[in-house]
C-alpha cells in the first residue's frame, strides 16, 4: 500500500466510483453516509445534496411494500441479518435488486450497507420466459405447485455440518424449472441433444414433473438446522414425482424412470433399469443439480460440449464446487481439474456414485 498513486481516502473513492454496481451507506437512522456514483445515478440525485437525508421519508428511494410494518434496511439494523436479491421497485418502474448487510463492529450497530443492481431489463425478458414456460405446463394446477413451493438460500458449516437459513425464494421451485430449461437450452444450441439415447422433448417434460412431489419445511431466516434432519430424503419425493408424471398425466415410460430415480446414486440404481437411460439421466442430474446451484446460490456456469463429453466451468462461492469439471455422457466418468491439473480422487467409473456439482446431494 506504500506506492499508492493516491492517498487510501482517494484510492477506495476511486474504486467505489468505478463499480457499475450501486453503494449505498445508511446510519441507524437510515440516513444516507454515502453513495458512490452509480447510486447517485440511480437514484438521480446527481449534483444534489442527500447525505444525512432520510432514505425513505425525503429521498422516497423504492417503494415499501404495502403491509410492511418496517423497511427492509431497518429490519436488518435491527435484527443483524443480511438479506440478498430483496427485489423493491422505485416510483420511476425502475426494479432494483438488493443485496443489504448489517455493519456491525465490536457489537456495536452502525448502520446498513446496500449493494444495488438495477435489474428491470433483466425482469422484462425473465416475465416473458415465464409467459412462454407458462405455455407449455399441463395445467393450473401444475403451476400452482411450482410456484407456491419455496427453495431455501443457505450457508453451510463444513464443520457442524448445519445450515444457516440466508434466504427465502417464495417461487423458489418454479425458477428451479425455468433454470433447469435454460441450462438445457444452452446444452441444446451446442448439440447435446444430437447424441443417441438424449431426447429433448422427454428432457423437458421430466424437468417440468420432477419436483411435484416435494415437500419443504417451514424454516424463517436465520434458523440454524441440520439438512439431514429437516429436510426430506429427495428419493422419496422423486417417487412422489414420478407417480404423479405417470397417473395423472400420463408421462411416457421413460421419462417416469429418469424422473423416478434422479436423486439416485448409478450403483443404487436397481437392476431393471434400462442402461439406455444412463446417459439421459447423467445429463438430467447433472442440469438439476447445477440449476440447484444458480437458484439458490447465484452460481455461474458455462458448458462446452463435444460429442458426449462435457465440460463445466462452475464459478461458485464454496469452494468444493468451484472450478472445472467433465462428464463423459456415456461411460458415466466424471473428472475434476484443479490448476489444469486433473484430479484423480475426483475421477469416477460408470459404477461409482455421481458427484453431484453446485450444493450437497442433501440440499437438492
Amino acid at each position: 500500500m506504500k506506492n499508492l498513486l493516491l492517498s487510501k481516502e482517494g484510492f477506495l473513492d476511486c474504486i467505489l466510483n468505478s463499480m457499475g454496481e450501486s453503494i449505498v451507506l445508511l446510519d441507524g437512522k437510515l440516513c444516507v453516509c454515502y453513495m458512490n456514483s452509480s447510486a447517485e445515478k440511480l437514484f438521480d440525485l446527481e449534483g444534489i445534496d442527500y447525505e444525512g437525508k432520510h432514505f425513505f421519508e425525503d429521498l422516497k428511494a423504492w417503494d415499501i411494500p404495502a403491509g410492511s410494518i418496517k423497511s427492509m434496511p431497518q429490519e436488518v439494523f435491527e435484527t443483524g441479518i443480511s438479506h440478498n436479491g430483496v427485489i423493491r421497485n422505485t416510483k420511476t418502474g425502475k426494479k432494483l435488486s438488493v443485496n443489504l448487510t448489517p455493519l456491525v463492529d465490536n457489537g456495536k450497530k452502525h448502520g446498513v450497507l446496500l449493494s444495488i443492481q438495477d435489474v428491470t431489463e433483466i425482469m422484462e425478458k425473465e416475465q416473458e420466459i415465464d409467459l412462454a414456460f407458462a405455455l407449455t405446463l399441463p395445467n393450473s394446477k401444475v403451476e400452482y405447485k411450482l410456484k407456491s413451493t419455496v427453495e431455501y438460500q443457505d450457508h453451510y458449516d463444513p464443520k457442524t455440518k448445519m445450515i444457516t437459513i440466508t434466504g427465502i425464494i417464495q417461487n423458489g421451485l418454479y425458477r428451479h424449472v425455468i433454470n433447469c430449461l435454460r441450462l438445457l437450452s444452452n446444452l441444446y444450441i451446442q448439440g447435446v441433444t444430437q447424441i443417441i439415447g438424449i431426447d429433448k422433448d422427454q428432457l423437458v417434460q421430466a424437468f417440468i414433473f420432477h419436483d411435484l412431489g416435494k415437500s419443504q419445511p417451514v424454516l424463517s431466516i436465520g434458523d440454524v438446522v441440520d439438512p439431514k434432519q429437516v429436510f426430506e430424503d429427495g428419493k422419496l419425493h422423486a417417487f412422489r414425482g414420478a407417480e404423479i408424471a405417470k397417473n395423472f398425466y400420463n408421462q411416457h415410460d421413460d421419462v417416469v424412470e429418469i424422473i423416478r430415480y434422479h436423486h439416485h446414486k448409478e450403483n443404487e440404481l436397481p437392476k431393471t433399469f434400462p442402461w439406455r437411460l444412463l446417459p439421459m439421466l447423467r445429463l438430467f442430474q447433472l442440469v438439476d443439480g447445477l440449476s440447484a446451484a444458480i437458484t439458490r446460490g447465484g452460481v455461474d456456469v458455462n458448458f462446452t460440449v463435444q460429442e458426449c463429453l462435457i465440460t463445466v466451468k462452475e464459478i461458485n462461492h464454496r469452494p468444493q464446487y468451484n472450478g472445472t469439471w467433465q462428464i463423459d455422457l456415456y461411460t458415466g466418468k466424471k473428472i475434476r481439474y484443479l490448476n489444469n491439473n486433473i484430479s484423480t480422487a475426483h475421477a469416477e467409473t460408470p459404477k461409482k456414485p455421481l458427484i453431484y456439482l453446485g450444493i450437497p446431494d442433501v440440499n437438492l
